[in-house]
């Protein structure tokens, strides 16, 4: 039995995770089933930061630029008669494909100087929104059709497609993880110059992890478009959705699998519960964590977890 455990512990309990998280929405009321898809969209969004962030390690403040973008192109292309599957997916190649046309210029950049591209990149998206207005709707934004599901059945909709997202986006880091590419990424960000010795083109493997970080992005933000129904620039660009993912990312724990999980988990659910409690104090005390966190757990909560659980598994040894 303990061999068993071993063997398939692991993927018996994200197999369990997976099935109670996907039942979820079949049971929480309305209320929290708004707060978990909130939270599977920032699963989602902090997993492909991760990719950009934790694996190639360019701190990238400008990702709502592929989330405003996904959103947009969700938006007219439904309103144009597609089907929202096919939009999706158009949407996701979008933001694939302007990470990949905008990469190989921006990514040569460094340090604080790509984390200030993205931020102008995501303000310039913006402004080229607002002055085609014949196709954006401009100012003045895009409604896009309503529903015929009842309620409840458009928020388990869209539950069930913020989780679509979130899985993807966490099968991808795991990917990463483990693959010869997402080696190839990291061995990029620990010594370029070695990586090149090694024959890795560096520019080429940065280019196509921005690329799918682009992708996971702007396949939420189209999700987020058809959930909200009406998109504007200032919501659909807003840069804090990027600063608040990368809060998340560097609660979790960067470059891992599961530490963007907790870090969007843990944040999203504690920052609605004080904004319920604490209206008035809900930024100071949020603040006040994200703090703490960066002073002493700068590694992220995955680091501590790690370090208890393989403490707890001696002590099960020796018992």
């Amino acid at each position: 039995m303990t061999a068993y455990l071993k063997k398939y512990g692991a993927p018996l309990a994200w197999a369990s995770a997976a099935l109670i998280v996907l039942a979820a929405c079949f049971w929480l009321d309305n209320y929290w089933l708004r707060v978990w898809t909130s939270v599977l969209m920032f699963v989602a969004i902090t997993q492909g930061l991760n990719v950009i962030v934790g694996f190639a390690g360019y701190h990238s403040f400008g990702n709502a630029a592929f989330f405003g973008t996904g959103a947009y192109s969700a938006a007219m292309l439904v309103m144009a008669g597609w089907p929202l599957w096919a939009a999706l997916l158009a949407c996701s190649l979008v933001g694939a494909l302007l990470a990949l046309i905008l990469g190989p210029a921006l990514l040569r950049l460094k340090g604080h100087y790509f984390a200030i591209a993205t931020v102008a990149l995501n303000s310039a998206l913006a402004e080229l929104i607002l002055n085609v207005g014949g196709l954006t709707g401009g100012a003045q934004g895009i409604s896009m059709p309503m529903s015929t599901l009842s309620p409840i059945d458009l928020y388990r909709q869209v539950y069930l497609l913020m989780l679509t997202g979130a899985a993807v986006a966490t099968l991808i880091v795991f990917w990463l993880s483990r693959s010869k590419f997402g080696y190839a990424i990291r061995a990029s960000k620990d010594s370029e110059d070695g990586a090149r010795a090694m024959g890795i083109n560096t520019t080429a493997v940065r280019v196509a992890a921005w690329g799918l970080s682009g992708a996971v992005t702007a396949y939420v933000g189209g999700v987020w478009a058809y959930w909200i129904n009406f998109i504007e620039v200032g919501s659909a660009f807003d840069v804090s959705l990027s600063v608040k993912a990368y809060i998340m990312l560097l609660m979790g724990g960067m470059g891992s699998v599961v530490g963007p999980i907790i870090g969007a988990v843990f944040f999203e659910v504690l920052a609605t519960l004080v904004w319920s409690k604490f209206g008035a104090l809900h930024n100071l005390i949020l603040g006040v964590l994200v703090c703490a966190v960066v002073l002493f757990i700068p590694s992220g909560i995955i680091i501590p977890l790690r370090r208890f659980l393989s403490l707890r598994k001696q002590e099960g040894a020796k018992g």
